[in-house]
């Protein structure tokens, strides 16, 4: 993604742009029934005080580059700043809440028997394992959802109104909710069903096992979750249709650079009948890999700006960032279900008993499961983030690269894209070294602003490192 620190909930339609950072917390189980928010991508918003701003002005597009540079730093003026690091530690404030309420639900439903009740209707309608899972599944994930649903509700609604950020109702707020809760359901019942068969196959290697079939269920994902889950939040109209001028100037920068992408893989997506903010993302693989940008982008950008975003955007597509940064997050989750592994058997040895559970491959076992889960994906922010940001310095430098000999001033052009970005999402400002190593996605906004004004190969007679053989 452009885009730098956003924070979303797990219900949030948005999350499916980032999934790819954390497809496997989805074959951990975790994913499908934690209610607590997960690192995502973008920025942040607007006052504490009940907005005002919710229809706040567009800023015109600006045809041409202006003649002086833009400042190399990110700027605000000093009432926005304040509304940016507000919002900003907000989200902060609302992640490590998000997680400890999760862990507190989890444990609940465990303590107060309810997945043990649950187990029991379950058996009641069948012996059958996966008729178990499609009963017991649902009311799980429901009942985790709705208790979360309070914070939810202020994290995605509230607090996204309350900066105006948001442009969505209250009935399409809680319609999004809805679908997502039944997509989570059915990919939970699959996902539930393949982990609970692997243990119950194999008691002391499941971790492993259960890691290869989460591989191949991952790329499933990826491949069918452009078609399958994400038009049912937005509409996707090639951006050919809508920008063909815009258009006209990708295919020259994509053809400078020796690159070939399909004209209907690149998308302008309907972002804002639910948010003000700015962003662009790659997403898929194989067929169905695409470029989407928000056509809340396209309205405040300039066609320069555009460009240095699709740059951004094709690095990754180019560099082929989601198959690498998919193999290190395996090697991560690998990792992390071999140390889930003791912990959970541990748990379960002195707590299990205690709650009605019959063992490890006893369905009733999965709040404390996710108890493990949730706490192993929150250690392993730090490094799936530090991969992610690490692609994302990348996509930038190749984005300048690209855009150099057909933008007249790409770095002009990248620092008022970035610019833009921080002052319609109000990214933070001064973000926390702390936060910034364990939630990041992107470096921050200052880091990317600086590396856009200095980074100018050309300009010192030194070759391009990502682009070896521009046309």
């Amino acid at each position: 993604m452009f885009s730098g620190q956003r924070l979303t909930t797990s219900h949030d339609p948005l999350v499916t742009v980032c999934m790819i950072r954390f497809a496997w917390m989805l074959l951990g189980v975790c994913w499908l029934v934690m209610p607590a928010g997960v690192v995502g991508n973008g920025q942040t918003v607007n006052s504490l005080a009940p907005s005002t701003q919710a229809a706040r002005p567009t800023p015109s597009p600006s045809p041409v580059q202006p003649a002086s540079p833009p400042p190399a730093t990110y700027t605000l003026t000093p009432e926005r700043r304040a509304e940016a690091i507000a919002y900003s530690r907000s989200l902060y404030i609302l992640y490590f809440l998000g997680t400890l309420l999760s862990i507190g639900i989890y444990l609940l439903l465990w303590r107060a028997r309810i997945a043990v009740s649950f187990r029991e209707w379950a058996r009641r309608v069948s012996r059958r394992h996966f008729v178990q899972c499609l009963i017991f599944v649902p009311l799980f994930v429901s009942a985790a959802t709705l208790l979360n649903l309070p914070l939810d509700f202020y994290w995605g609604y509230v607090l996204e109104h309350r900066f105006g950020l948001s442009t969505q109702g209250w009935a399409s707020w809680f319609g999004d909710w809805g679908k997502s809760l039944g997509i989570l359901a059915a990919l939970g019942v699959i996902v539930a069903w393949v982990f609970y068969t692997v243990v119950r196959r194999s008691p002391r290697r499941w971790w492993f096992y259960f890691w290869l079939a989460s591989i191949p269920l991952v790329l499933t994902f990826i491949l069918i979750e452009p078609y399958a889950i994400e038009p049912l939040f937005y509409k996707f109209t090639p951006l050919e249709k809508t920008q063909p001028a815009l258009v006209q100037r990708i295919e020259a920068m994509l053809k400078h650079a020796g690159l070939s992408i399909p004209p209907a893989r690149i998308f302008e997506m309907d972002a804002s009948s639910r948010t003000n903010a700015v962003d662009a993302y790659v997403f898929g693989l194989g067929s169905s890999k695409r470029v989407v940008v928000w056509d809340t982008t396209l309205k405040k950008m300039g066609p320069d700006e555009l460009l240095l975003v699709l740059g951004h955007e094709t690095g990754h597509y180019v560099l082929y960032h989601i198959p690498k940064e998919f193999a290190l997050d395996e090697a991560v989750a690998l990792l992390f279900f071999f140390l889930g592994f003791f912990a959970i058997n541990r748990l379960l040895g002195w707590a299990g008993p205690r709650g009605g559970i019959e063992g490890i491959g006893d369905l009733a076992s999965l709040p404390l499961v996710l108890v493990v889960l949730t706490l192993l994906v929150f250690l392993s922010a730090p490094i799936v983030n530090g991969i992610s940001r690490h692609y994302e310095h990348q996509a930038d430098q190749f984005g300048l690269e690209v855009a150099y000999g057909v933008v007249p001033d790409p770095n002009a052009a990248e620092v008022h894209s970035l610019q833009i970005l921080g002052e319609e999402d109000l990214a933070d400002p001064d973000p926390n070294p702390f936060i910034k190593f364990w939630l990041y996605t992107h470096p921050p906004l200052e880091d990317r602003i600086r590396f856009a004004a200095t980074y100018k190969p050309w300009a010192e007679g030194k070759p391009l490192e990502l682009l070896l053989h521009p046309q």
